[in-house]
């Protein structure tokens, strides 16, 4: 195994090669859809749970098609179709969705006609758009790809199970390919209200919610905006991150939690809130701090060159996840 592929697994750390983020589009409590610019209007947070922004859907999508789509679904579609346009793509060679939470919106819907229809003459269109996988079939459809299609659900690790997926497609398919990778997750005032009494949050940042995707890729010739180094899961904040940390020697840590290093650390959810796949949002900042000089200053991150990003997100029970992103 070592020898087809050389940098795999060496205790729970994967080092890349040659895994490259083309694109990116994100729907969020900030203005960050269809907008270069929007670390120079920054909204601050509420104390109560927060919803995206939502973009003008007509605009974008085609509302005849869209009438039925529950908000996170037109996000979803929305975002890996303004990804593609980027990149100057029309496929996809694989859709892999990470989202903890679901349509919940659809799920409710059909919950509540559950009980107030006695299970009788239900309506399957809520039932059909309440399952995690709605998403990736989709995007899936709407573009036309059919290929690897996979939604992952592992609570806070979604969104990162997601790109390990993406990348271990890549190694195995030993040809190149573009990836569709989603960290999406829907609010709504029923979630927000069990999130609140269930104490599921420690509550330093509001509860939100956000679509956000990348094209990753493995061609040597297209666009790229970053370069995807590492991937590393932990059981905790531990001597074995704190190594790997001071062996990488990244520029800038962007993570909400408090870490050993001299490194400078951003708290990212300042900007976008707390929910399980708020570590794509993360992504999503690196990305343009990387390829965009501007988001330095706007956000007041001093650090005079950066060339490499750190992104560590510690979960409950104990886990821990790195990834690194570095400039092309």
């Amino acid at each position: 195994m070592e020898e087809t592929i050389p940098h795999l697994f060496l205790e729970d750390d994967m080092q890349l090669e040659n895994i490259y983020i083309g694109s990116s589009s994100c729907v969020s409590v900030q203005e960050t859809f269809d907008n270069p610019n929007w670390f120079e209007s920054l909204k601050p947070l509420s104390t109560e749970p927060m919803k995206v922004i939502a973009p003008d859907y007509k605009k974008f999508l085609d509302p005849t098609a869209t009438r039925r789509m529950s908000k996170v679904l037109k996000n979803a579609l929305l975002t890996a179709k303004q990804a593609m346009e980027q990149l100057g793509i029309a496929e996809l060679d694989a859709v892999i969705t990470g989202t903890a939470w679901g349509c919940q919106e659809d799920t409710t819907k059909f919950l509540d006609s559950f009980e107030s229809l006695g299970e009788e003459l239900l309506s399957p269109t809520s039932f059909i758009q309440s399952t995690h996988n709605t998403i990736g079939g989709l995007i899936a459809m709407s573009v036309k790809c059919n290929g690897y299609n996979n939604t992952i659900s592992h609570d806070f690790m979604s969104f990162e199970t997601s790109l390990l997926d993406a990348v271990l497609l890549m190694k195995e398919n030993k040809k190149a390919m573009n990836c569709y990778v989603g960290g999406i997750d829907e609010l709504t005032n029923f979630s927000a209200g069990i999130f609140e009494k269930a104490k599921c949050f420690d509550g330093t940042h509001p509860v939100a919610e956000a679509a956000t995707c990348f094209i990753l890729h493995n061609h040597s010739d297209q666009k790229k905006t970053a370069k995807l180094s590492n991937i590393t899961f932990t059981q905790a904040m531990d001597e074995t991150l704190l190594d790997l940390i001071r062996q990488s020697k990244p520029d800038l840590i962007l993570s909400s939690s408090s870490i050993a290093t001299e490194v400078p650390v951003f708290d990212y959810r300042t900007l976008c809130g707390e929910f399980s796949s708020a570590s794509a949002f993360g992504l999503y900042l690196a990305d343009e701090l990387l390829s965009s000089p501007e988001a330095k200053s706007a956000l007041g991150i001093t650090v005079s060159s950066l060339k490499k990003i750190a992104l560590v997100n510690v979960y409950p029970e104990g886990r821990c996840s790195y990834l690194e992103v570095e400039a092309c």
